[in-house]
């Protein structure tokens, strides 16, 4: 339908998609900002500024499509950063963003996926508009890790949706605002859950190398693209993929669950993020498959640092990086 045939149909265009702002009033997420998002046409979802501009809650056509800890919205002022205690207070939820300065294991003065989602974006703004005769929904904020005597490095975050089109855009462009070159690590923690992974799920890319980064992702090569059932006590698997980019400079990875009748594709651009990382959790309570865009292996900050393959950004130079998550029903 047209633009201007659709506009007849309703008093608001809000009638159809909207963006809500709120504040949350109860439990250990109080105080934390929400920006609710439903586009109109079957994907809702949950921007939490004062996570990272992370999105928590996702549902698509009525289908919770992301896994959520037992831990719940918690605010940043909860975090305690050492060792592995940043799971202590991780909501879970579709993107958590890792970084920018150290992303995977803990090391030196960095906890377990680095600040980025403890931190409250600045600048926070919510534009509804019609462009090119299509109603997009964006979200834009800035996040800064700077300290005096150190470093100085500020992201600016761009969410954005279309009625009509399921998908959402995450746009970042990260800055040295320092004098010093510096390092940046990201990883794009994309949680899916019950009931889209489930045993009658299966992943679905282009033909492409895959490695285990473990014993036991080694033991489960042959099976990385399935979902068995819940089994108490099973240690975690994790794999790295190189899938081949197309044209555009991406590439993707899909989650397809014809039982829960959605498809769930993660996409990213390869040249900033050159792999993407497998997250496969199958513990009674702990199911959960990650689809990961990153430019690390997870060794931590020191550890990419010293073998060589930490992304370096130079002083006054700006990086971008653009994942895209598209769902379609079956």
């Amino acid at each position: 339908m047209s633009t201007k045939r659709l506009m007849d149909y309703v008093g608001s265009i809000e009638q159809l998609a909207y963006a809500r702002a709120a504040e949350l009033t109860d439990g250990a997420g109080r105080g934390n900002r929400v920006i609710d998002v439903c586009n109109g046409s079957g994907l809702q979802f949950t921007v939490c500024p004062d996570r990272g501009l992370d999105i928590v809650e996702a549902s698509f056509n009525g289908v919770p499509v992301a896994y959520r800890t037992p831990n719940g919205h918690c605010t940043r002022l909860e975090y305690q950063q050492g060792g592995i205690n940043w799971l202590r207070t991780w909501p879970g939820g579709l993107m958590t963003t890792c970084g920018l300065r150290s992303a995977g294991n803990p090391n030196g003065e960095f906890g377990l996926h680095g600040r980025a989602s403890n931190s409250a974006a600045e600048d926070v703004s919510v534009v509804r508009e019609w462009a090119g005769g299509e109603y997009r929904i964006v979200i834009r904020g800035v996040l800064r890790e700077a300290r005096i005597f150190g470093e100085n490095i500020r992201m600016v975050r761009t969410l954005s949706t279309a009625y009509g089109k399921n998908a959402i855009e995450v746009h970042d462009e990260i800055t040295n605002l320092a004098y010093a070159p510096d390092y940046v690590q990201l990883v794009y923690h994309c949680n899916f859950g019950y009931p889209l992974v489930s045993p009658g799920m299966k992943l679905v890319a282009a033909k492409h190398d895959v490695t285990p980064r473990t014993p036991e992702a080694a033991a489960g090569l042959a099976t990385w693209d399935v979902m068995p059932p819940p089994r108490k006590g099973t240690p975690e698997q994790c794999f790295f993929h190189a899938i081949p980019a197309g044209k555009d400079g991406f590439a993707s990875m899909s989650i397809v669950n014809a039982e829960a009748g959605v498809k769930a594709t993660v996409a990213y651009d390869t040249r900033t993020l050159p792999r993407l990382v497998q997250w496969k959790a199958f513990d009674v309570g702990a199911y959960v498959t990650g689809l990961e865009p990153s430019n690390t292996w997870l060794k931590g900050r020191e550890g990419d640092v010293a073998d060589g393959t930490a992304q370096k950004i130079g002083a006054g130079e700006t990086l971008g990086f653009t994942v895209r998550f598209q769902f379609e029903g079956l």
